[in-house]
């Protein structure tokens, strides 16, 4: 890691040129990553000639990293007159989706007709790529579902940012994984909900959905793409044994990263009680430290435990994360969407001007930059 900090010494460098602002600004960023030491990851994956220290920070080299170090330095001290960046976006780019997940943040629109054309979704990241975004996320729905347009947005975005696919995994056969990292795909998050294949396909409504994560896994190791597991740990589930054998299932799977998003009462939650105890979240923070700090679990993946990391530091969202939804409006991440933006076919200074001001009313659960330790 110590090559990530010498490159963003000398992106520092080339940004304020004198010597005793580049210290500052890098004295400055390194402070915001106090409140969340406890999680930093001693460790790193390497995949396709590429190191990544964070499921939310760009991978090295590439310029993705570089504008993501300028945006990240501009923000603690300004050298530049221009907007701040926005370091992560999630883009839902799809309605469609074949199964029926119970804790499911687009229920009430999932299957319905599309919300935005392929034009628009264009429009939409040519005003991510115009913003600094570092990382974009795209979602749905199942985006493997709209697979031309995953193609196309991929290409537009890749190299600028890095690119993501946030899937069930259902349809990401070897043929597709091959055609998104020559488009330009960093990796895939794969939700995966329970070791125990019959629960988590009970979590997801559909038959085989544990054996669609298997498959487009090893499909995307061999194409070269990163690979991350995405859990929502309901109460029922958080237990050190059941976390434990989760970090087996997702270190055979090849994961480099586990992202833990706790269920929220949102969409097919809302209503419900589901948040977890205080002892729940206990056990998936030390979770989280014996994965990241312990050099015994070296080779298992790397945890970012947004909700923690949020909680600890203070939320993002609507500033450094945002999150658009099917219609083309900004929210402020996924779980909050109180306060709609419209984007598509507005003026685009004023939209995120507008999301930032009204922040997130959840505050709990938009990821934190990780410094590369």
């Amino acid at each position: 890691m110590a090559q990530m900090w010498w490159r963003a010494i000398w992106i520092a460098l080339r940004l304020y040129r004198n010597p005793f602002d580049v210290a500052l600004a890098l004295q400055r960023w390194r402070a915001i990553m106090v409140p969340v030491r406890r999680s930093l990851p001693r460790k790193s994956a390497l995949v396709s000639g590429r190191m990544f220290s964070s499921f939310y920070f760009p991978g090295w080299p590439s310029r993705a990293f570089d504008r993501c170090i300028e945006g990240e330095l501009n923000r603690v001290l300004p050298a530049r007159d221009r907007p701040p960046s926005v370091r992560v976006a999630i883009l839902a780019m799809t309605r469609m989706c074949a199964l029926r997940c119970e804790h499911c943040v687009e229920w009430d629109v999932l299957n319905r007709q599309e919300g935005m054309s392929a034009e628009e979704l264009r429009s939409v990241a040519s005003q991510l790529r115009q913003r600094g975004t570092a990382l974009v996320f795209l979602s749905g729905g199942e985006p493997l579902q709209r697979f031309d347009v995953l193609l196309e947005l991929t290409t537009s975005l890749a190299g600028e940012s890095d690119v993501w696919v946030l899937s069930s995994g259902r349809g990401l056969t070897a043929e597709r994984a091959q055609r998104l990292r020559a488009a330009g795909l960093t990796g895939v998050s794969l939700s995966l909900d329970h070791w125990d294949r019959e629960q988590h396909d009970r979590f997801r409504g559909r038959q085989g959905t544990f054996e669609a994560v298997e498959h487009a896994a090893r499909h995307a190791r061999e194409a070269g793409l990163v690979v991350t597991l995405s859990l929502c740990p309901v109460r029922a589930f958080v237990s050190p044994e059941n976390l434990r054998r989760y970090a087996e299932v997702a270190r055979g799977l090849g994961a480099s990263f586990i992202q833990i998003l706790e269920p929220k009462a949102v969409g097919h939650y809302a209503g419900q009680d589901v948040a977890l105890e205080p002892a729940q979240r206990q056990a998936l923070e030390d979770f989280m430290v014996w994965l990241n700090r312990d050099p015994a679990a070296h080779d298992y993946p790397v945890v970012a435990y947004v909700d923690w990391d949020a909680r600890a530091a203070g939320c993002q969202g609507g500033d450094q994360y945002v999150y658009v939804d099917t219609d083309g409006s900004l929210h402020a991440c996924p779980f909050c969407r109180e306060h709609p933006v419209p984007l598509v076919g507005q003026d685009a200074d004023q939209a995120f001007s507008a999301l930032r001001s009204g922040g997130c009313g959840v505050r709990s659960h938009a990821p934190v930059a990780q410094v590369p330790a």
